[in-house]
């Protein structure tokens, strides 16, 4: 398998990435001096939409084990008034409440780390310089990666079969889904990997949808303390993302996204050259 850095990729299929930090409840009557600092920072920072909803009516994209509050229990719902910042130009969604900050990047075209990666640290500094003791319980970047190929038996060109495969045990399958899940450990970060083909459509064409989602986190208070201040830290994460990824490709595609020359291969789709 080949070893690459991420400098050489020349094209990606990144589609989404989400920075989350969870903590213990602020009190909401703290919440309006920090918001003052935060509303200060996101307009600083171009965000130029804002509006404030409960959790159970903003459709917040999370990583896994970390859904914001909006628990039903014996028939009675708890809200969480949950502040939003938009910049359309970039696809930066920020989400702030009294118990969580989301940043998520959507966009066509693939953003460096560095021009994100600060933004919830330093949201994060805001509330531990205004409450005395303002604990972290969990800190994730999450990564999601999809792209489209028509022809099943051609998955396996670009894709490693031991993370992406389906049943063929018999003659005439039409394979609709198949998951796999890995969750496991790599030194003190915890990574939860799911890989998924699914049969779908395409201006009447029948495709295959394959989606690499890596959710890397971790939740003892001291690290994430750490990782909030170190910005080497951050990119050692993102660096165990991006190695991850890397080995749920083939070679043959790896070489596709690094080459310099013009990428015409019309086996898969979703492609992005990188600016």
């Amino acid at each position: 398998m080949s070893t690459i850095k991420r400098r050489e990729l020349r094209r990606n299929f990144l589609k989404s990435v989400i920075i989350r930090l969870d903590f213990q409840g602020v009190l909401e009557s703290e919440m309006e001096e920090i918001m003052v600092s935060v509303k200060a920072y996101a307009k600083e920072k171009g965000f130029s939409k804002y509006y404030e909803k409960n959790a159970n009516q903003v459709d917040i994209e999370v990583t896994n084990n970390a859904m914001p509050e909006s628990i039903e229990t014996t028939n009675r719902v708890r809200y969480q008034k949950v502040y939003s910042f938009i910049d359309e130009d970039r696809g930066f969604a920020l989400h702030v409440s009294n118990s969580f900050i989301v940043l998520s990047v959507n966009t066509a075209h693939y953003t460096p780390f560095d021009e994100y990666c600060g933004i919830v640290p330093y949201i994060a500094g805001i509330f531990k310089d205004k409450i005395d003791f303002f604990t972290v319980t969990r800190f994730g970047i999450r990564k999601i990666n999809e792209c489209l190929i028509e022809d099943k038996a051609k998955i396996r060109e670009y894709f490693r079969p031991e993370y992406f495969n389906y049943y063929d045990g018999l003659k005439d399958l039409n394979n609709i889904k198949s998951n796999h899940m890995n969750v496991f450990k790599c030194g003190k970060y915890c990574v939860n990997l799911f890989t998924n083909i699914e049969q779908g459509t395409l201006e009447s064409r029948e495709v295959y949808s394959i989606r690499l989602d890596i959710d890397v986190y971790m939740n003892n208070s001291e690290d994430i303390s750490m990782i909030l201040n170190e910005k080497a830290k951050q990119d050692e994460v993102n660096d165990l993302i991006f190695g991850i990824f890397v080995s749920l490709l083939t070679d043959h595609f790896i070489s596709l996204l690094t080459s310099d020359k013009e990428f015409n291969d019309t086996v898969i789709m979703g492609v992005e050259e990188n600016d």
